[in-house]
């Protein structure tokens, strides 16, 4: 920009000087200028403002001799009374902003803004709209910053309608703040957009730190990486912190080499953030802590924020704990939450932690989301007993806020389920002699044989001091009866018509103590709600056993409901009864074909499959030891104590494991389904307040061609309203208007009889339904416009198009207003996010 003097002094200020023998010094003050020497150019300006005080020229003498020599407090002082004379002169405030801005002056933006003001000036306009932006970029305000860029379009604009002549090119200078904006912004799409604009063979440090920021977005490191060392070595404002996150994160040795090379050669490589870069880049993360560690302590400039930034770029909780013990002031509050929150979990205090780590929000919500998840993936261990009174709170209070009682109900059952004993459903086809084998496994006959399957339902045998069987009767009281009774009664209740449900066995027999066993219905029984009870065994169950009928195992019924099961993933026990009728050739043959067909179903047993006689193992436990050797029990017995009675806790566990799953996958599709009817309301709010702001800018900007359609329109209402005045005579009358009654009476039927046309016909022209405030913010327009009239009769026969602009306006502001309310919260998002957490955990372990 040329020197204030050179434009000065071609205009006016000459002839003071040469009247006051003064242009000798004036020359000798430019030739000191043109020789760099502003200190004595400065003087000779000093020497002329005493002679001739306020000398526009003069004091254009100093702000130069100033500027040049680095006196910026006196630049803005010799500016300041320069703008006085030439308040016209855009490059004068331009200036002075800038020589405040150097100084920090908070008044720097007061003279931007007046440069700004002044399009004719087009180039010191432009550049006090880029210094504007600037200083809104570096106090994180993009938004803004972007608006003064607007401003320069739209000065271009407005010169092009006078024919000025206009740059051909686009502006770099606008194009890369518009691109630092939109980085700022976090919109990629929209810097990348801008970037073609900036030339990479003429780029400075600031361009340079755009497209390695760009670059660094793309995953072109090595791009990013050389854009970011020339961006360092030409001293950009922010390079060195997106070069050391660079390093931070590459792992490309020879791109870390050369950048230590370059750090090394500017005799940075000892700083402690560029140490800490290094060491992170070479997987040495504590080492990376410590150096910045060592940086804080020693008040190292920016050590604070690389440990900020290397905690939260890498999650580092230890660094986050350093920069509060070093710190504490420079942990933004949701850090803070969140290290409160790693505090308590480490402590063991999982609850509070997650509460504390709901609080959460920005950029470290996901952050938050992670240690959440790691402590209720803590609560489902690979091996062992899970957390379950941390697991069932959870999901409770999942099912609770979704409003799922049943589920409830669900989650309380597991609770109680974790006291029982384990429970051992047998199950197999009508006949496969499933009671047989109970009877044989207990050494007692207390599952009744031969029942009919009409009157067949699921047994449940327990444990109980005394023996005696409870029969639940569809609406009828439950049937106590000793154990010989039990199916003469069952026979008798199935004659009746009368509906069984269940069927508890309780005898004091030592082994249901540690296991209790489902006697099931056959699968192929005539009766479906048999079939549907038996399946529901697996849903009781820990584990299964599982009865072949060895004449004729597998057959195509049993595949098919052993291939409908194996999702639910409860362990199946294969054996293979009635042994005893088959030759241990045949036998051999049915094994294989088992084995073989479990294979095709895609179904493992427990342990291998076994062959037995029920029959001939419940005469041996009766005294017949020849009937006991030849049954093969001796095996399926062994088997039932060791993988089995044995292994009770772990088959419980992953039973209770498999429920839970059953009920967080429930909870985490309900919450899915509601945080997803809450985005769309969230997204369907978010676009009616965009209309209504859009809506009311459209009002506020057209109001006069609207007031105009508007009064048109309101024709009838003002008829009505006449009609309603004609009892007062001639308004026009001079006396009339000291009557305060008259005057309250016109006013009112004036805002009544307009208020609601008013409203309805805004309302249209806006195209928005009529807000709720609408009516009374036109109605206090109304009545403020109506007052300003002077005489009653304006009220009726003259032209309303200010009154009609002021209710307009009034109804813009109410549009606003609605917006203001807020978005609808979303209270399922964070719901979702838990039960998802939950359902992946025990997924991952179940």
């Amino acid at each position: 920009m040329a020197r204030l003097v050179e434009s000065l002094s071609n205009f006016f200020g000459r002839v003071e000087i040469l009247a006051r023998g003064l242009e000798n010094e004036r020359r000798a003050a430019e030739l000191s200028l043109a020789r760099g020497r502003p200190l004595e150019a400065r003087d000779l300006a000093r020497t002329i403002l005493a002679s001739v005080p306020g000398s526009p020229l003069g004091l254009a003498l100093w702000a130069d001799a100033a500027e040049d020599a680095g006196l910026d407090h006196e630049a803005a002082e010799a500016l300041a009374e320069l703008a006085t004379f030439v308040p016209w002169r855009a490059d004068v405030w331009l200036r002075l902003g800038q020589a405040r801005a150097r100084m920090g002056d908070v008044r720097a933006s007061e003279a931007l803004e007046r440069a700004a003001d002044a399009p004719e000036e087009r180039e010191a306009a432009r550049l006090a709209l880029l210094d504007l932006c600037d200083r809104d970029l570096w106090a994180g305000d993009p938004a803004r910053a972007g608006r003064w860029l607007d401003r320069i379009g739209t000065s271009l604009a407005a010169l092009a309608t006078t024919g000025t002549e206009l740059p051909a090119a686009p502006d770099r200078e606008v194009a890369l703040r518009r691109a630092e904006c939109a980085l700022a912004l976090g919109d990629v799409t929209a810097a990348t957009r801008h970037a073609p604009v900036i030339d990479p063979e003429r780029i400075d440090g600031r361009g340079a730190l755009v497209l390695a920021r760009l670059a660094f977005a793309g995953g072109q490191w090595s791009t990013a990486l050389d854009l970011g060392l020339r961006a360092c070595i030409l001293d950009a404002p922010g390079s060195a912190e997106l070069l050391s996150a660079l390093i931070a994160g590459c792992r490309d040795v020879v791109l870390v080499d050369r950048a230590r090379r370059v750090v090394t050669a500017a005799g940075l490589i000892e700083e402690p953030a560029w140490a800490a870069a290094f060491a992170f880049a070479e997987g040495r993360r504590a080492d990376a802590r410590a150096a910045l560690s060592r940086g804080l302590s020693a008040g190292h400039a920016g050590a604070a924020a690389a440990l900020l930034r290397l905690a939260t770029e890498t999650r580092d909780l230890d660094a986050l704990h350093t920069l509060a013990a070093r710190d504490p002031g420079r942990l933004p509050e949701d850090l803070r939450t969140l290290r409160e929150g790693a505090v308590l979990a480490a402590e063991g205090r999982h609850r509070a932690a997650l509460a504390k780590l709901e609080r959460v929000s920005g950029e470290a919500a996901a952050w938050a989301a992670e240690i959440a998840s790691g402590i209720i993936r803590s609560w489902v261990p690979g091996d062992g007993i899970a957390s379950w009174p941390d697991l069932l709170d959870e999901l409770g209070r999942s099912a609770r806020a979704l409003e799922r009682l049943d589920v409830v109900t669900g989650v309380e059952a597991i609770a109680v389920e974790r006291e029982r004993p384990l429970r051992v459903a047998v199950v197999g086809e009508f006949n496969a002699g499933k009671s047989t084998f109970l009877n044989a496994l207990l050494g007692e006959d207390v599952a009744p044989t031969g029942v009919l399957p009409t009157t067949a339902t699921m047994h449940w045998v327990a444990w109980a001091p005394d023996p005696f069987a409870r029969i639940v009767v569809r609406g009828a009281p439950d049937r106590v009866v000793p154990h010989a009774g039990l199916k003469a009664a069952l026979k008798s209740l199935s004659g009746s018509g009368e509906r069984v449900e269940r069927v508890f066995i309780y005898a004091p027999i030592e082994r249901l103590k540690r296991v209790e066993i489902l006697d099931t219905p056959g699968f192929n029984a005539p009766d479906p709600d048999h079939i549907a009870a038996a399946r529901q065994a697996f849903d009781e169950a820990h584990v299964a056993v599982w009865l072949l009928d060895a004449s004729g195992p597998m057959k195509e019924s049993e595949r098919r409901v052993l291939s409908e099961i194996k999702g639910l993933g409860v362990p199946v026990q294969i054996l293979v009864n009635k042994a005893d009728r088959l030759s241990p050739d045949e036998l051999a043959r049915v094994l294989v074909h088992v084995q073989k067909s479990l294979e095709e179903t895609g179904i493992g047993s427990y342990a291998p499959p076994l062959a037995f006689s029920a029959r001939l193992s419940l005469k041996g436990k009766l005294g017949d030891a020849a009937a006991l050797e030849a049954s093969g029990w001796a095996d399926v017995e062994a088997l039932f104590a060791e993988r089995i009675v044995d292994r009770s806790a772990e088959l419980r566990e992953r039973a209770l494991r498999r429920r839970a799953l059953r009920i967080a996958r429930e909870l985490a599709s309900v919450a899915a389904a509601r945080a997803a009817e809450d985005r769309a309301k969230s997204e369907e709010a978010r676009a009616t307040h965009e209309a209504l702001l859009a809506s009311a800018a459209k009002l506020r900007h057209d109001r006069r061609t609207i007031a105009a359609s508007i009064e048109n329109a309101l024709e009838h209402a003002r008829r009505v309203l006449a009609a309603d005045l004609r009892p007062l005579g001639d308004l026009a009358d001079e006396r009339k208007r000291t009557d305060p009654g008259l005057e309250a009476y016109v006013e009112e039927r004036f805002v009544s009889r307009l208020t609601d046309p008013l409203v309805q016909e805004i309302a249209r022209h806006a195209g928005v339904p009529v807000p709720p405030a609408a009516a009374a913010s036109v109605r206090a327009a109304l009545m403020g416009a109506v007052a300003a009239l002077e005489r009653p009769a304006e009220r009726v026969d003259q032209p309303l198009g200010r009154v009609i602009e002021a209710a307009i306006v009034a109804f813009a502001a109410a549009l606003v207003a609605a917006t203001e309310v807020g978005l609808p919260a979303a209270p399922f998002a964070l719901l979702e996010q838990r039960a998802a957490m939950v359902e992946r955990a025990l997924s991952a372990k179940t």
